[in-house]
């Protein structure tokens, strides 16, 4: 089976050089050098900036959001190898778990308090993921989905632990992870916002919005979020 990871945000660029925290950014380059970024494939999903990082001297980070206008890119990243088991690719989930920091080093788990790592199958090939499935919905037989949205808009993931939001899986890929997150704010914020709390930030922390903005990970009225920051 050939599995692949929805790439948003500091997932695709950080690294020890950019990062505040210089341990998750080693960690990141490292995890990335099982996936194949020479085959990335760009994809619209439904993606904002949505969530206050205390980790990044609060200023705003990218979540999946079912409410948004406009559909934003990111990228469908495989993996270099493919796999033949669900152990293989529970390995694979706890390792993306890792680099987003979800698992830590006493534990092995695809869930915290604020995110999870959810999966999403393609749809065009039926019922062979059946049994992977099952698996996988043990692994969240306790998980509960609150939270994971603001207002009326649809959770990002389900209670089993499936992506809740549609895009587009080529025929080359079986199965693809992705990790939604809960918006820890009342509502989303417009670039305004945005840019109010970078600038209030100290010392001035603009690389998650530039560097996302240059790795072509991009929302609706990024220009002007860009040019705001000027």
């Amino acid at each position: 089976m050939k599995g692949s990871v929805l790439v948003i945000g500091s997932l695709l660029w950080e690294n020890k050089t950019n990062s505040l925290n210089k341990n998750k950014g080693e960690l990141r380059e490292k995890w990335r050098k099982n996936l194949d970024f020479d085959n990335k494939i760009a994809v619209k999903v439904p993606i904002r900036y949505g969530r206050k990082s205390g980790s990044r001297i609060c200023t705003y980070t990218m979540i999946f959001s079912n409410s948004v206008k406009s559909l934003g890119t990111a990228f469908i990243v495989p993996y270099k190898e493919e796999t033949n088991s669900f152990k293989k690719i529970r390995q694979r989930a706890i390792e993306l778990s890792k680099a987003e920091g979800i698992s830590n080093k006493s534990s092995d788990s695809l869930i915290a308090s604020w995110g999870a790592v959810g999966i999403a199958f393609n749809k065009n090939k039926g019922g062979i993921y059946d049994k992977l499935k099952k698996n996988w919905h043990k692994e969240f037989k306790t998980f509960k989905n609150k939270d994971y949205w603001i207002g009326s808009e649809s959770p990002s993931i389900k209670e089993n632990g499936e992506l809740n939001f549609e895009f587009e899986i080529p025929n080359t890929i079986d199965y693809v992870f992705a990790t939604p997150v809960k918006p820890n704010i009342a509502e989303y914020p417009n670039n305004e916002k945005i840019i109010e709390a970078i600038l209030e930030s100290n010392p001035r922390y603009d690389t998650y919005v530039i560097e996302n903005y240059q790795n072509e990970i991009r929302i609706e009225n990024d220009d002007e979020l860009i040019e705001g920051l000027k």
